[in-house]
């Protein structure tokens, strides 16, 4: 059915904030929209938002919740410290933001059901929160500001993440607050299956960035570039500290970066990005200084990648090697031979390949425009490459490329079949040719759900570029995919993509587009449990 009342899932100090762009309204009118969203199912049954009883991260539902998670009875702690310094990418020294000094943060490896603790010290002059993207944690520990926890004070501030890591699979973390993830805020979690049946020998992560700061400019600037009307206030209000102060040169230099052309993929629907970034990391390493990747000639080696880029889609491939895909976002796939994948942001996929003797260019290159990261994979027995920057272009890139909705879901992890308690429609927009996302449409605003509930969520996409979509604290199944299950899923202009997922984790979680860029402008509603 149609309804008049759409509206734009954005706060209201964001309302606030783009009142100057339009009317001064609160609603798609002010955005310079006309069209009417439609919704369906039982949200319009549903009690006035005013009247509904929430629950809230420090209820009591939710550390029920985690007591009946299984645990395997052993701890994993780790130490992070956020702060500022110089890094080294490849020659180029760049003052950033990074947990332990590098372009890339430790890689955290614990078992499946372990008990996680994580202590984070914050340098930072900002404040900030870590989100472990993917992971079914309790939602007082999810690290998205101020909806589940109080952001860690600037200077000095430190905060313990404390929860049960329920699933294996591959999965990371990253700062929750503004831009700062498209710093150096960021780094893989593996969990550990101890009942693994890949067959694989030996295992490596590839975590894909892309890099713009310190390279003339700030993500912030980059923003500012953007649409300095939304710049520097995070997450549409979710977060993300004071706006920033910009050079002139920042700006030009993001100007520059920004005013270079859209990218363009077929696989991808068209435009790809708005940002040219200056340059493309593996492990935190460019293409002239590669962290190389070593195993025996003969092995079955897992490579675990990870996109971990603001704003950039990567088609990955290895020379020489046919991919076996056997997981994406930490959940199993039936095995599917391929040359080469498409990662969107946030996106992992987990492949096979059976190791070669010798040395072999391993390519993320930039989906629909220039640019990529790089890498060797080298047996034992190989002598090295004389030069290690092997390019973007091999012709695996070219091969078969699999896309995710030919990808199905291993029997093991398939979401049970049963019947839709709540069926939301929600629309993913533009404001007119104007940087500024969000959601329309009468659900969008009162996405809401009881434990034990099957949802439904369809995605229409009429805005003219594709959206990486992500559920905090749920893995949905993708029907129209054979019941795939993921966490981020790329919803492609000008169609209609549904999720489904169980209720099973009480609280209120983000669900966002996972482009940095468009989170910063809007794009982004709330999933909220109710009594």
């Amino acid at each position: 059915m149609t309804r008049p009342d759409t509206g734009l899932v954005l706060d209201r100090r964001r309302f606030l904030r783009l009142g100057t762009l339009g009317a001064g309204a609160i609603g798609l009118g002010a955005l310079g929209f006309g069209a009417v969203a439609c919704s369906s199912g039982t949200s319009g049954q549903q009690a006035p938002a005013a009247e509904l009883d929430y629950i809230r991260p420090t209820d009591p539902e939710v550390a029920a919740a985690e007591a009946a998670r299984a645990t395997s009875g052993a701890t994993a702690a780790f130490a992070l410290a956020a702060g500022v310094g110089a890094v080294d990418l490849g020659g180029r020294i760049v003052d950033t933001w990074t947990y332990g000094g590098a372009a890339v943060a430790p890689e955290l490896r614990l078992s499946k059901g372990d008990r996680v603790r994580v202590s984070v010290d914050n340098g930072l002059p900002q404040e900030t929160t870590l989100h472990w993207h993917g992971i079914r944690i309790r939602n007082d520990m999810d690290g998205a500001a101020p909806v589940t926890q109080q952001p860690i004070g600037a200077d000095g501030g430190r905060f313990e993440y404390d929860f049960v890591a329920p699933d294996p699979g591959t999965y990371w973390y990253h700062s929750h607050s503004g831009l700062q993830a498209d710093r150096g805020l960021f780094g893989a979690m593996i969990i550990e299956d101890p009942n693994d049946a890949t067959g694989a020998d030996a295992d490596a992560v590839l975590v894909l960035d892309d890099w713009v700061d310190g390279l003339g400019t700030t993500p912030d600037a980059v923003l500012a570039a953007l649409n300095p009307q939304v710049a520097g206030h995070g997450h549409g209000g979710h977060g993300g500290g004071a706006p920033a102060e910009h050079s002139d040169a920042d700006i030009a230099a993001a100007q520059q970066l920004t005013s270079a052309g859209h990218g363009d993929s077929a696989a991808l629907g068209g435009m790809t990005q708005h940002v040219a970034y200056p340059l493309h990391l593996i492990n935190g390493r460019p293409p002239n200084d590669p962290a190389l990747v070593e195993a025996a000639a003969g092995q079955r080696l897992r490579l675990r990648i990870i996109n971990a880029a603001a704003e950039t889609p990567y088609r990955f491939a290895v020379a020489g090697h046919e991919l076996t895909v056997v997981a994406v976002d930490g959940f199993d796939v039936q095995p599917t031979t391929a040359d080469t994948v498409i990662l969107g942001m946030a996106q992992r996929v987990d492949v096979l390949v059976t190791v070669r003797s010798g040395a072999w260019p391993v390519v993320a290159k930039v989906e629909g425009r220039d640019g990529y990261a790089s890498t060797v994979l080298r047996s034992h027995d190989a002598v090295p490459l004389p030069n290690p920057d092997v390019g973007g272009d091999i012709p695996e890139l070219n091969g078969r490329l699999v896309p995710e909705s030919e990808l199905r879901p291993a029997e093991a992890v398939m979401l049970e079949k049963r019947e839709v308690d709540r069926d939301y429609r929600v629309e993913l927009i533009q404001a007119g040719d104007r940087y500024v996302w969000g959601m329309a449409g009468a659900d969008a605003g009162r996405l809401v759900m009881k434990e034990g509930e099957r949802i439904r969520i369809t995605m229409i996409n009429s805005s003219p570029m594709w959206h990486p979509m992500h559920t905090h604290g749920h893995t949905f199944a993708v029907p129209s995919y054979g019941g795939l299950r993921r966490d981020t899923v790329n919803v492609l202009p000008g169609t209609e993509l549904a999720i489904e997922f169980d209720a099973d984790n009480p609280g209120e979680w983000m669900f966002h587009c996972h482009n940095a860029y468009h989170f910063e402008a809007g794009m982004t509603a709330n999933l909220r449990y109710i009594r």
